[in-house]
């Protein structure tokens, strides 16, 4: 039996099945016995191993007679209405299996930036393939690589950079580059990233400053912006480049993107960004000057030369979090102290040393077009809202948004917490835009990706994809009101000032609830149980009599005093069902001290009162009848960031007071809600 192995749409190994016994073969390597080497080595390209897919779903008989299956190790499978495909709840990343006539013919995994597909030949028609193969823009035979070499590219300071160079045997003398530069050792990204050469790009895979074998002081995205110009221009005179330079990558690897593009270096003409993250102050480092505890499990996993993934799973972050001062963290966790880190927590506001950072503050210089891909649950989004507000002059076109129902690992599991997705949830055509927009910017092939609406996204609770012109769909916000007395969400306001009060303790913070190991920052959970603390308010709708459906962000500004000089302020949005769970939508941080201005800190007068306003991250969800939407604001979110002590030295300090937190509402102090609310 025969299975084929493709990536991004092109073929790149057979397996042969017989009698248990499985062989494996590629245009690179003759047929051989598939090892425990060759195993592991196709399981980074898979995203599963190919033995134990073939021992769990092959030489294991399985039921496909009806709509749900269960397998003996326990997995979920459901059947979706409009194909052969059943896909895998309560897995990550979900093996979707291909199955035709009762039989498993292969399978369909999707990763965020990539699809594979394992398939038996002739049902090539039930996957992904059948677009790639329909589309007779799209070459289909891979080009073998001619070369690979690493070379040290030297910056204008004279630092050498590790870059790995991928050449394709094409028969052309200059090629387009697309460029990917990142912390986490280069060679992670060599056999995902190869099928850009098999196209006929040339691979750039570069290790950014201090990392992995670039020479440097490791100092987060301090470096980017000058390293990523240098580095694109180095690119476009080498005599096998054409000059032309896109750059992709996710998370970091889209930090690098903006930054580079803010340098205004004339050769980068595309980016692929995914889940990129923002300026430090208010996105990675601080959450609008609040400083994020959650990144510490990926502070630790880069604080060697070499990325350790193994620093990052640990069971005592409850105790390394109440060391002070922050820049301490480290010593107490692995020994000695993270130079990055003390550096960010010494910079307490968005100074220059934050400012040289902050690409969007370069947002002028930035016309590179641009794919940006994220999700709404996705602990970068701030850094998304940014690269969509930087991108909003360019002309139509030169911009494409994909928003989906995704942490910030992305495209690759139906179940998120209490959210269960639907059988749509997952793209498994993302690399397939990704190549048609590096083919169209860096080519000049007309695919037309160019006269697409420039939005994607996916609602929750509907389990469509929409498209549209604008993000927000509909610029024009709704607005709720705040009632302190009924603790409600009023489409008016009362014409009485009301107020209601809640004690903060720093000692006790209120919980956000994540697992800091996992590195997912704004996973959904239900957050009932916390809503009945005594240091969060609520204020809630009342059961919606018909749905509504909210996309764009959700923007609190409400009027409040403290009896401290300094706190924070949290604003959850959740999904509050009829069964009584409330699920968080998105979330918001602000240090009150940066109320005004995030480079100008104002300590408060205690007990005088404020307005505030705190922007979540982004969302499309539908709330349907007898669901209510509900608005916490707390103090704390432990997990994400470091509790304020409520003293002049905000999180840096351990001896915190306790703080009296009021909000004020009414037609004198009219707190509100504003949202972007669709008209289905």
């Amino acid at each position: 039996m025969q299975f084929d192995f493709y990536q991004s749409g092109i073929k790149q190994a057979t397996f042969y099945v017989q009698d248990k016994t499985i062989e494996v073969e590629s245009f690179q390597q003759p047929r051989s016995v598939l090892t425990k080497e060759l195993d592991k080595r196709y399981q980074s390209k898979l995203h599963t191993s190919p033995q134990h897919f073939f021992e769990k779903y092959l030489f294991t008989p399985l039921d496909f007679s009806g709509n749900k299956l269960r397998t003996q190790n326990g997995e979920h499978f459901q059947k979706r209405q409009d194909g052969h495909l059943w896909i895998q709840h309560r897995q990550k990343p979900a093996v979707n299996l291909v199955v035709s006539d009762g039989k498993l013919v292969g399978c369909q995994i999707a990763v965020r930036n990539i699809i594979a597909v394992l398939i038996r030949p002739g049902y090539e028609n039930l996957t992904i393939l059948k677009m790639w193969q329909d589309n007779h823009l799209l070459m289909q035979k891979p080009f073998p690589i001619a070369s690979q070499t690493t070379q040290m590219v030297k910056m204008s300071d004279g630092t050498q950079l590790a870059t790995e160079v991928f050449i394709p045997d094409d028969g052309q003398k200059t090629h387009p580059v697309i460029l990917e530069r990142t912390p986490y050792g280069r060679e992670m990204y060599y056999d995902d990233e190869q099928r850009f050469v098999q196209r006929g790009y040339v691979l750039v895979i570069q290790d950014v400053r201090g990392r992995n074998d670039s020479q440097g002081e490791w100092l987060p995205m301090y470096y980017e912006r000058d390293d990523g110009r240098d580095t694109i221009n180095w690119l476009a005179n080498q005599p096998w480049s054409n000059g032309n330079v896109g750059m992709i990558g996710g998370s970091y690897g889209g930090y690098v993107q903006w930054a580079a593009a803010s340098s205004a270096t004339p050769h980068l003409k595309a980016l692929v960004s995914m889940v990129t993250a923002g300026g430090p102050f208010n996105d990675t480092i601080y959450k609008n000057g609040a400083p994020i505890s959650g990144s510490l499990a990926w502070f630790f996993s880069t604080a060697e030369k070499k990325l350790n993934m193994a620093n990052m799973q640990r069971n005592d972050w409850n105790d390394l979090m109440k060391v002070r001062p922050l820049s301490q963290i480290p010593v107490k966790g692995l020994g000695h102290e993270i130079p990055g880190f003390s550096k960010f927590m010494a910079h307490k506001s968005a100074d220059t040393f934050m400012e040289n950072m902050d690409w969007k503050a370069r947002s002028d210089k930035i016309h590179v077009p641009a794919l940006i891909q994220s999700g709404w649950f996705d602990d970068n989004g701030v850094g998304t809202t940014e690269a969509i507000r930087a991108t909003n002059h360019y002309p139509a076109g030169t911009r494409k948004l994909i928003l989906g129902p995704w942490v910030h690992s992305g495209n690759a599991q139906y179940d998120l917490g209490p959210y269960h997705l639907g059988e749509h949830a997952l793209r498994f055509d993302i690399d397939l835009q990704h190549v048609r927009w590096f083919d169209h910017f860096l080519n000049g092939v007309k695919n037309g990706i160019e006269k697409e609406p420039l939005l994607d996204y996916y609602t929750l609770n509907t389990d469509k994809w929409r498209t549209a012109d604008s993000f927000p769909v509909n610029p024009q916000p709704s607005k709720l009101f705040l009632n302190a007395k009924k603790q409600t969400l009023d489409w008016k306001p009362s014409k009485k000032t009301e107020s209601s009060s809640y004690v903060y303790d720093p000692a006790t913070p209120t919980p956000h609830l994540i697992d800091v190991s996992a590195n997912e920052l704004e996973f959904p959970n239900d957050y009932t149980q916390v809503e009945k603390r005594s240091d969060v308010i609520s204020f809630t709708t009342s059961p919606l009599t018909t749905p509504m459906t909210i996309t764009g962000w959700f923007k609190a500004i409400f009027y409040a005093s403290s009896s401290a000089v300094d706190t924070d302020w949290v604003v959850r949005l959740t999904d509050v069902t009829p069964n009584g769970q409330s699920v968080n939508i998105a979330d918001g941080v602000l240090n009150a001290k940066f109320r005004n201005d995030l480079s100008t800190p104002d300590l408060m007068t205690p007990g005088n009162i404020y307005q505030f306003t705190v922007e979540t991250q982004k969302t499309s969800i539908k709330l349907p009848i007898g669901h209510r939407l509900r608005l916490d604001i707390a103090s704390a979110a432990e997990n994400l960031v470091f509790p304020n002590s409520n003293t002049r030295a905000g999180a840096d300090s351990i001896d915190g007071i306790k703080a009296t937190q009021t909000i004020y509402t009414g037609e004198s102090y009219p707190s509100h809600l504003l949202f972007n609310q669709e008209n289905d």
